[in-house]
């Protein structure tokens, strides 16, 4: 009797344990509701799916599934327990199975079928192929070219081309000269220059040191250097200017007018009072006259009249 109410007890003891522990798994249980709080920290970021409707949880399954449907197959399928041998074992392939065997060679790739080149009366028969394929005097629509033809085609255009570049570089390089020449040519032109200018610096000089008898060796260098340079200006000038050279624009061929004048009559040939014929305008009594009014017609001005005028 003692033992069974100590086991009795004990049994209470340890249901009562494991409600307390259920309920503060019920309570501790994070993103669900039924967990019983009311607040939740900001760092409580989790949602219980098991909280989430299982229709719910179809209907969005079904969304996503029409959304974005599984064209290629490339999505795992699901598991099949049928045992069933199926048909065509190449219809259970993935997609991706099939591109690696298309890829080593043990699949071809599927060839679409021709389709019928139906031509309808009254349309050209350019693209009737078929008639092409069997010899007619229609539209060739080959593309096959010959090779032979092609390379005697492709080394004319090469040398053609190499012509052509050859020429335009021996135009180029026609006055060209190496640094070393350029440098050489430029020391004998100033070399020229200066027995050429030789007799003229020692007049200047001379004429220098006449005017000047206390100067020193530079300033005479100095003074030669400036004179000279000065009177080779002037020469140049000289043979630069124009005498008939004028800021003037020259205006006779933009203000030249292409004039012509036309005569006529605005009146009428008629009877005058006296009894004698005239024109009733200017009163001119010949017929053949040159006319009294004056049409000025410039020749250079811009005709805006239309080309039905």
């Amino acid at each position: 009797m003692f033992i069974k109410e100590a086991y009795e007890r004990r049994q209470k003891q340890s249901d009562g344990e494991q409600e307390i522990l259920q309920t503060e798994q019920r309570i501790h249980k994070i993103g669900s509701i039924k967990n019983n709080k009311m607040n939740y920290d900001k760092d409580e970021q989790f949602f219980s799916k098991e909280d989430i409707p299982q229709r719910a949880l179809q209907i969005k399954e079904t969304v996503q599934t029409f959304v974005d449907p599984d064209i290629l197959g490339l999505r795992k399928k699901e598991w099949n327990s049928s045992v069933a041998f199926p048909k065509n074992p190449l219809s259970e392939e993935t997609h991706e199975r099939k591109l690696v065997k298309i890829r080593l060679g043990l699949f071809d790739h599927p060839i679409p079928k021709e389709k019928a080149n139906k031509i309808y009366e009254g349309v050209e028969t350019r693209d009737n192929y078929i008639l092409a394929k069997q010899g007619s005097s229609k539209w060739n629509v080959s593309t096959e070219t010959n090779n032979l033809e092609f390379q005697k085609q492709l080394m004319n255009q090469t040398k053609d081309a190499l012509k052509n570049t050859k020429t335009k570089e021996e135009e180029i390089i026609k006055n060209y000269l190496k640094p070393i020449e350029h440098q050489t040519k430029l020391q004998l032109d100033l070399r020229s220059q200066k027995i050429n200018e030789k007799d003229m610096r020692s007049k200047i000089r001379l004429d220098y040191q006449m005017a000047n008898p206390a100067a020193s060796q530079q300033a005479i260098d100095g003074a030669v250097f400036r004179l000279a340079y000065e009177n080779k200006l002037s020469k140049n000038q000289e043979q630069i200017q124009d005498k008939n050279y004028t800021f003037k624009p020259d205006m006779a061929r933009t203000l030249k007018q292409d004039l012509d004048y036309k005569y006529c009559h605005n009146g009428v040939w008629q009877k005058m009072p006296d009894g004698s014929e005239g024109w009733s305008c200017c009163m001119n009594s010949t017929l053949e006259s040159k006319g009294c009014i004056t049409i000025k017609i410039d020749r250079n001005k811009w005709d805006y009249s239309s080309f039905t005028h």
